[in-house]
């Protein structure tokens, strides 16, 4: 009797060059910025420019050019894509029909942790029931209010948001499923406008743009005809691994377990429900599982697989995986995240490598790259990354 055919070898250099077609970032990019976002399931995002920036590297704009990064604001104004916390206490650009049962399936842990955190800060039930019915209040309709103005009505209404206070009760309104993150006016109304306050988060701060805010966030994707989904936990553990692995693969069943911060016990199943769909591929002694069509993908690619990238400093090209060797030799972890402090550094890839780190310097017809090499660069990649520059998304 013939045994079944094990997981495919893969070299290390096409491990790497997979996972940069699978992840959009060589060859065929998504159709919009909403696909990409969907494609990915979810995208880190504490870093506002950086993952606007993500979003646009693997996606097309409607005109069937490179993505701006307007294309990428107008799918945050348009409900088909939110800013929130669906797992591990960690922001993430996620399709708004899919957040409600995200953060149902991953965010219990995160949430006891907040309600403990405000329970010890002296926050009780009345006082977290009295900040939701002021909170009901600013967000009316569709208005968008950044943090800071509601932190100023919780104040103006005598509700304490000294010592992280405010923080946790908005954190706490988010993984319940009451607001998001989108782009809006401030307004009672649905549009992006040319002013206003940028925020990046509970703690963020602001800037010129459109008001990057909280709105309810069940009324703004109703305003805009986004169907919320709600899969049961089983089946929404299962599509999640396996958007996971087809957008990241070759990827581990641990890599998914790792960035979502779900149990063994749910991944287990999950991973036998979708495993017939998916491609086994062998690497460093371990099972990866990634989408059949990528190696078809990497091909089409062609020496476009090889090029520079310029990646933000979050990308899921290194933040999506718990081992980085794919990309990142170990002796130069330190100069990406310095002091393992958990800031990334922009990263520069060549051939699927990180071979420098980057940053931008001036202002306006001013700005230019600076450049940080791991070793001294070849005059390709030199000129590689000065294309990359160029083209960046604006």
């Amino acid at each position: 009797m013939s045994q079944a055919p094990g997981p495919t070898p893969v070299t290390r250099r096409d491990f790497a060059r997979l996972r940069l077609a699978s992840q959009r970032l060589v060859g065929e990019r998504c159709s919009s910025p909403a696909e990409a976002v969907r494609w990915m399931a979810c995208m880190q995002g504490q870093d506002l420019p950086g993952v606007l920036e993500s979003v646009a590297l693997r996606s097309l704009g409607p005109d069937g050019r490179p993505a701006t990064i307007a294309d990428v604001r107008a799918a945050l104004a348009d409900g088909s894509v939110v800013r929130s916390w669906p797992m591990r206490g960690t922001l993430h650009l996620v399709p708004g029909e899919d957040l409600g049962w995200m953060v149902r399936v991953a965010a219990g842990r995160t949430r006891s942790a907040a309600v403990g955190r405000l329970a010890a800060l002296g926050v009780d039930d009345d006082e977290i029931d009295r900040a939701h019915r002021i909170l009901l209040e600013e967000i009316a309709g569709t208005r968008v209010r950044t943090r800071a103005q509601i932190h100023d009505r919780w104040r103006a209404e005598g509700v304490d948001v000294s010592e992280s206070r405010g923080y946790h009760l908005l954190y706490l309104f988010v993984v319940d499923g009451l607001v998001s993150q989108v782009d809006g006016t401030g307004d009672d109304d649905t549009g992006p406008d040319d002013t206003g306050p940028d925020d990046t988060g509970p703690d963020g701060t602001g800037s010129a743009g459109p008001v990057h805010g909280f709105a309810h966030h069940g009324r703004w994707l109703a305003a805009h005809g986004v169907v919320p989904r709600t899969p049961p936990r089983e089946q929404a553990v299962a599509e999640w691994l396996e958007r996971f692995l087809r957008s990241h693969g070759p990827a581990r069943v641990e890599d998914f377990r790792r960035w979502t911060g779900l149990p063994l016990r749910d991944v287990r199943p999950a991973l036998e429900a979708v495993s017939g769909g998916l491609e086994a591929v062998s690497f460093d002694g371990a099972t990866h599982w990634m989408d059949p069509a990528a190696p078809d993908r990497l091909a089409a690619a062609g020496r476009s697989a090889d090029s520079v990238l310029l990646l933000p400093g979050f990308d899921e090209y290194l933040l999506g995986y718990g081992d980085r060797s794919h990309a990142v030799d170990p002796d130069h972890a330190g100069l990406i995240v310095p002091g393992n402090n958990g800031v990334f550094r922009r990263t520069v890839v060549h051939r699927s490598r990180v071979v420098a780190t980057w940053r931008t310097v001036g202002t306006g017809g001013r700005r230019r790259i600076e450049i940080e090499p791991f070793a001294p660069l070849s005059g390709r990649e030199s000129t590689g990354i000065a294309r990359a520059f160029r083209r960046r998304p604006t």
